[in-house]
């Protein structure tokens, strides 16, 4: 009898090894698969982020942009803009074209002479203007577009100090 158990006790613990091993191994294999995907994954996210930096950069890219010159006023923060859409044409020869802006984003300014001009002008400061301009023939047919504007801020250094320390005589 204690031959057969002892039988027994080998029996049930190579089972019992080799299960493990085999437990050890699909453990190993389901965390190789979970780091795989990991990896997709955070490789996916570091795809997606690229795309949008390179998005924001197209659109920065597009972007006028003017600096407030340095004038020694700090109440003088304006910026004279002009829009001109002059350049624009029907291919259909004849059509008359009419202009029509709109101002999408930023602070409110008032464009001159109005909306329906082939040339616009705003006064603006420092900040972002989005405007939209639709072109239309007189069939009706149009085509819009978008274009910001940046005012950026004057630019200003801060003053340098320069100070001389000497040895004086009585109150000077």
């Amino acid at each position: 009898m204690n031959r057969g158990f002892a039988i027994f006790l080998i029996v049930l613990v190579g089972g019992g090894l080799f299960g493990w091993r085999e437990y050890e191994m699909r453990l190993r294999e389901r965390l190789h698969q979970d780091f795989l995907q990991q990896k997709v994954t955070q490789e996916r996210e570091k795809k997606d982020q690229i795309e949008q930096l390179k998005s924001l950069e197209d659109v920065e890219k597009t972007k006028f942009k003017v600096q407030v010159q340095h004038d020694s006023r700090p109440e003088t923060n304006t910026y004279a803009m002009i829009l001109d859409a002059t350049g624009s044409f029907d291919p259909d020869q004849g059509d008359r074209i009419r202009y029509n802006w709109k101002q999408v984003s930023g602070n409110q300014i008032r464009l001159r002479p109005n909306s329906s001009s082939g040339i616009v002008s705003f006064e603006g400061t420092p900040g972002e203007y989005t405007f939209e301009l639709t072109v239309l023939d007189n069939y009706g047919a149009s085509t819009t577009i978008t274009k910001i504007v940046k005012i950026e801020d004057e630019p200003n250094q801060a003053p340098i100090v320069d100070l001389e320390i000497r040895q004086g005589k009585g109150n000077n």
